[in-house]
């Protein structure tokens, strides 16, 4: 086997030195319900839709990592009888999809959501919203795509029939997260702080798992380790027209540990309509390489009306020196949210 196609093989079936790990995305709140269930439904407005995609490596891989992701959620108002409750309920549905296109490895994943936001206060309206995620995730490869050793004709190809003895290359996990969210709207400022687990039941992720005599000397235990993530957000109206939205996450991973922090201003036209969004982020991460400053993002976004487009673009800071471009990110983000009538929003936009 090419060594190419040996290092692709090890990642995508053994994982034996590394633990599997989510999809990343650098616009996480431009898809509120991925970072947190506890968001599904939570926004200024009855109905929001998203798409994202997210290409990465592109410069450095023939087929680059490519994920794509679209949904939408919606809130409902509540009612106690004949009464209007002030709570509302969220429901939503994701689809994501993760692709290594040359050797057509993909992981498919639709998911269902739910929130319940209780509305805390009167004056200063606040919320404590509580969400979970029933998913489920298909892995699958071509191994038409792949070449072994032992297809080597001692010439110059590998089409010999191989003898390795491959596992199933298409099986299916159920996969559950939780999340709490709070919320707080004051007069000029809107704070948000909230937190979530994801993958409790830590699904499998092993293909040599599903053979009926798996070799002893491969580890199939794989599985997609629980994640805790912590989000904290401001949104604060400098005057009429500009507002600044300073962001955290942290997550952890098993031995991963990683933080984004920064901030987006937005500042609104004349028409009240539109708006340019401008921001920069950081990505610090803290792994198996040790500590150190991941990325540096640059974002780009245009409201319209009821769209909201978003343009970021990853540095990888590691490399900054050793190429012109770097192991760098694309990513653009499109939201469709529609008729704004609740007093007060919940859950930061950007």
């Amino acid at each position: 086997m090419s060594s190419k196609y040996l290092v692709v093989l090890l990642m995508v079936l053994y994982s034996v030195c590394s633990t599997a790990q989510d999809e990343h995305f650098s616009q996480f709140y431009a898809i509120p319900i991925h970072m947190n269930p506890a968001l599904t439904g939570a926004y200024d407005g009855t109905y929001r839709m998203t798409a994202i995609y997210r290409d990465q490596w592109n410069n450095k891989l023939d087929a680059p990592y490519q994920t794509f992701a679209a949904g939408g959620d919606t809130n409902i108002d509540l009612k106690i009888g004949r009464q209007r409750s002030a709570d509302k309920l969220g429901i939503g549905l994701f689809f994501t999809n993760d692709k290594v296109a040359e050797f057509q490895s993909n992981n498919n994943k639709l998911a269902a959501f739910a929130a319940y936001h209780k509305r805390l206060g009167e004056t200063k309206p606040s919320y404590l919203g509580a969400g979970v995620q029933l998913g489920i995730i298909q892995h699958n490869i071509n191994y038409d795509n792949l070449t072994f050793e032992d297809q080597f004709d001692q010439i110059s190809t590998y089409d010999l029939q191989t003898s390795e003895n491959l596992p199933p290359n298409n099986f299916g996990t159920f996969d559950i997260s939780v999340g709490l969210n709070y919320s707080i709207q004051l007069e000029k400022s809107a704070f948000y702080l909230g937190a979530a687990i994801h993958h409790i039941n830590e699904p499998s992720y092993s293909f040599f798992s599903k053979l009926s005599l798996p070799n002893p000397s491969i580890d199939i235990s794989q599985k997609l380790e629980r994640k805790t993530l912590l989000h904290l957000s401001l949104d604060r109206q400098l005057n009429y027209s500009t507002q600044i939205q300073p962001r955290v996450i942290y997550q952890k991973q098993g031995v991963r540990n990683q933080i984004d922090l920064g901030s987006n201003i937005e500042h609104t036209f004349k028409d009240r309509e539109n708006a340019l969004i401008l921001g920069l982020w950081l990505t610090f991460q803290d792994d198996l390489d040790g500590s150190h400053i991941e990325n540096l993002t640059p974002l780009i976004g245009l409201r319209k009306e009821k769209f909201i487009f978003g343009f970021s673009y990853d540095i990888h800071l590691l490399d900054i020196g050793q190429s012109t471009f770097g192991y760098n990110t694309f990513e653009f983000s499109i939201r469709f949210s529609g008729i704004h009538e609740n007093t007060n929003s919940f859950c930061p936009t950007f």
